[in-house]
């Protein structure tokens, strides 16, 4: 019977066989998330007679990779379909070789390096998993593990199989720089080369002739990876110059001490301990995801038993740990120069913190390896990675509920628009009786309000805001705004006739869950209709005439001007 049975998969297969089908399930909410948010709607085209400009991105905001991506899905006909292709590939990717690296140096077990891997690519800090532009962070991110994964590779290799594997590791990490911040990282791996290259040399030299002849050897044998980052950087700075708004926006400077201080406060507070609150605060109010998470994690457990190994190095617990601090500082220092700061409160302000899923799992590397000293490996690794996981991936749910929800809410809006001729008006105020539902919700921003309004109604001159999101000054602010070189809206104009548009929640609406679990059961078990599901979502009302508590735009035309 036995010589019948299937045979299992090799244990390392195995391993990645399970790494994948969990970030799939953990991620499986994108795939039904077909909404844009914030600046989405400024490069991506949600049907081809929208009108957009994305050239800011190539004279203004000094984002030529970018433009690349988003002129590429564009082009498709299908930009959400590639943007969430990109995502999905970056973090499947990413993590695969992310986990290969690892164990191939060794530097993890297999268990150790499956929960890494999922720690980095559910970690929940960052809400923007869903957001379509920022899928081109979401794989440049992925594309650094993919670099590190061929260099690796291409250490160990001869001949032209070697050139061919340095060539396509300089072009990814090359790619993967659209997401600056990376750079960082990459330092991390040009470490790890010059670590590499010192461990092969003589140690007859002595320690400082082995580190100068190591780093002399990494420039040599390795100059195109040097001179990599000067490249970019270099290209950047001369032919795609951040202009106008931009410039002003990333305010490079020497932070103070005390600046510093401050800044990695935020950071903390962001990217850790708001994520374990908000976890803590969702698990109360909705269970069911984290009862979930749970059950997904007690399965990965039991699959990742028989693969983990006991590290009892003291050296083997320390160096994690101090390589998390100083990731954590090192990661957060660009946007600190920037004078950039994240936000756990509103979504698009946790972009910054992508990355930080890699400290964490340093740290929780750490805690576990120390765990194993007082019980076995599996215990260790359930206590410290499971009970982790369980807190990311119910996270990672809650937020993937609420972005889910938050296009519903717009989807709505632009239906009951779209259902209405357009008044005789241009620029429209926003009053989102959501804001005081019961359920979490951030206000709309400018180019979302302004993009359902051009979706509904057409290229028209329009121009939309939050009425409680922005300041009284909003006009003026937009008027200079679109004015500005480089401006990524110059094809907004707030000089128009007024009106008040009233969203206040329907029959329909409900908490953000229940919400989204109607709308999963509509697309998956068609049970349901979702047209009818968002017309009993919201009720709009559209009120012509000023803007109450907006100051009046000096000698602005009062005239509607067709849009191009």
């Amino acid at each position: 019977m036995s010589s019948l049975s299937p045979p299992s998969l090799p244990p390392l297969l195995r391993a990645i066989a399970i790494l994948i089908v969990v970030l799939l399930v953990a991620h499986a909410p994108m795939l039904l998330n077909d909404g844009l948010f914030m600046d989405d709607w400024l490069v991506l085209k949600p049907r081809p007679d929208y009108f957009i400009d994305i050239d800011f991105l190539l004279n203004g905001a000094g984002h030529p990779i970018f433009y690349s991506y988003d002129r590429f899905a564009n082009w498709t006909g299908a930009p959400v379909v590639v943007m969430v292709s990109l995502a999905f590939a970056g973090i499947v990717f990413g993590a695969v070789c992310l986990m290969l690296t690892a164990t191939r140096l060794g530097l993890l077990d297999r268990a150790e390096a499956v929960g890494f891997a999922l720690i980095v690519w559910t970690y929940p800090g960052y809400q923007l998993w869903a957001g379509k532009a920022n899928a081109v962070y979401v794989f440049s991110f992925g594309l650094l593990f993919i670099g590190a994964w061929l260099l690796t590779l291409a250490f160990s290799a001869v001949g032209l199989r070697r050139v061919l594997l340095r060539v396509l590791a300089s072009l990814v990490f090359l790619l993967s720089f659209a997401l600056n911040s990376t750079i960082v990282l990459y330092a991390v791996v040009m470490f790890g080369l010059f670590v590499a290259i010192w461990r092969s040399g003589d140690a007859a030299h002595g320690f400082v002739c082995r580190t100068w002849l190591a780093a002399w050897r990494c420039v040599l044998r390795y100059p195109e990876l040097v001179v990599l980052p000067l490249v970019y950087w270099g290209t950047l700075n001369i032919w795609f110059k951040r202009i106008g708004v931009y410039a002003q926006h990333y305010g490079a400077h020497f932070p103070t001490l005390g600046e510093l201080a401050r800044g990695w406060s935020a950071f903390f507070a962001a990217s850790y301990r708001d994520v374990l609150t908000h976890a803590i605060r969702a698990a109360i109010q909705v269970p069911a995801l984290f009862i979930a998470a749970a059950v997904l994690v007690g399965i990965v457990l039991l699959l990742l038993r028989r693969d983990a190994k006991t590290t009892a190095s003291r050296s083997a617990i320390t160096v994690p740990l101090a390589l998390a601090v100083v990731l954590f500082l090192a990661l957060s220092s660009p946007y600190l120069i920037a004078g950039l700061r994240p936000s756990s409160v509103h979504f698009y302000e946790s972009r910054h913190l992508l990355m930080f899923g890699v400290p964490l799992a340093l740290t929780l590397l750490a805690f576990k390896r120390q765990a194993e000293r007082w019980t076995g490996p599996g215990a260790a690794l359930a206590a410290i990675f499971g009970a982790s996981l369980i807190v990311s991936i119910g996270m990672l749910w809650n937020d993937y509920v609420f972005m889910q929800a938050r296009t519903l809410k717009q989807q709505a809006l632009a239906r009951d628009l779209a259902s209405r001729v357009q008044p005789a008006a241009t620029v429209y105020a926003l009053d989102d009786g959501f804001f005081d539902y019961p359920s979490r919700h951030v206000p709309f921003g400018v180019a979302e309000v302004t993009g359902m309004l051009r979706l509904a109604w057409g290229n028209q001159p329009v121009f939309g805001f939050a009425l409680r999101a922005e300041r009284p000054d909003i006009l003026r602010e937009m008027d200079e705004a679109r004015k500005a070189p480089g401006s990524a809206f110059r094809h907004f104009d707030p000089t128009g006739p007024q009106a008040t548009i009233s969203l206040q929640p329907g029959p329909g609406a409900a908490p953000n869950h229940i919400l989204a679990r109607k709308y999963y059961v509509c697309r998956l078990l068609a049970r349901c209709d979702v047209a009818e599901l968002l017309s009993q979502l919201a009720e709009v009302t559209i009120k012509l005439g000023p803007i109450g508590g907006i100051l009046p735009l000096d000698g602005a035309s009062k005239s509607v001007t067709p849009g191009r």
